[in-house]
């Protein structure tokens, strides 16, 4: 009987696809929940939960993981007893709950993953309300062909806008707001449209990432909510501490390439 390589190669292909099928496929370490979750606002300390805890795809590795929570002046507020879990593949650290008042609370994160020893990192943000005040929690490659000096605009109560103009290569418009353009709470906001004032309607998702490299912060990434057809909006406490900060905005679109844009600017109280 006659074996042909072509045989073989059919017979090796088949195999290959069979172990595909049983054999585990491993991806990064990624975050599937939190506690607190992301851009929550708790109501006080007290209603904090003892631990931030965090919830992977994968377990990490205990000896290259790290968590730590810090207040608005960068200061730890836990109390640096990190605790990795193999039963839900989970970190978690306890609080100080002397050190917490009312305020922004940054969670930063690094993990390395026991399956296929990948690094993942990333920081969350909630915050703890001030007193009596009931608050809920709120989730709602360069291609730049012009792009304007920024405007920060400020109104007679006091109010900063921080607006930016960029047209792209494609003659897409962006107009990127921030109101009230300071630490903590801020309300962001996409307009995207063409040259002739028609909106962008092919887009799939916009993501905001933000990164404090002087203070080692970030990515703190959020997804955009679509208000309107070519308008997007989120409201956070993403900018959590003072410092020069660098934010990125990516426009997935159907059908044609992502527009990546990228900026930064510094935030004072």
């Amino acid at each position: 009987m006659k074996f042909s390589f072509a045989s073989a190669f059919t017979i090796l292909f088949l195999l290959g696809i069979s172990l595909s099928s049983i054999l585990p496929v491993h991806g990064h370490a990624s975050p599937i929940s939190y506690v607190p979750k992301p851009n929550e606002i708790v109501d006080s300390a007290e209603a904090l939960p003892d631990r931030v805890s965090i919830t992977f795809t994968e377990n990490p590795e205990p000896r290259a993981s790290s968590l730590k929570v810090i207040n608005s002046n960068n200061e730890r507020i836990d109390n640096n007893d990190l605790k990795v879990s193999e039963l839900d593949k989970s970190v978690s650290i306890s609080l100080d709950k002397s050190k917490v008042i009312p305020g922004i609370y940054t969670a930063d994160w690094l993990v390395l993953s026991k399956s296929d020893g990948h690094i993942t990192k990333g920081t969350y943000v909630f915050s703890v309300a001030e007193n009596n005040t009931t608050t809920a929690s709120q989730n709602p490659p360069n291609d730049d062909k012009q792009q304007q000096q920024p405007q920060i605009l400020q109104s007679n109560n006091v109010t900063s806008i921080y607006s930016r103009n960029i047209t792209t290569d494609d003659n897409v418009m962006l107009k990127f707001d921030i109101v009230p353009f300071k630490m903590g709470q801020n309300t962001f906001d996409l307009t995207t449209h063409y040259m002739n004032g028609t909106a962008v309607e092919n887009i799939r998702n916009v993501f905001l990432e933000f990164n404090n490299p002087d203070k080692n912060l970030g990515p703190i990434v959020d997804t955009m909510n679509k208000t309107n057809v070519g308008n997007y909006s989120s409201t956070g406490a993403f900018l959590s501490q003072t410092g020069n900060w660098e934010v990125k905005i990516t426009v997935q679109r159907i059908g044609e390439y992502d527009i990546n844009q990228q900026f930064n600017f510094g935030i004072s109280k």
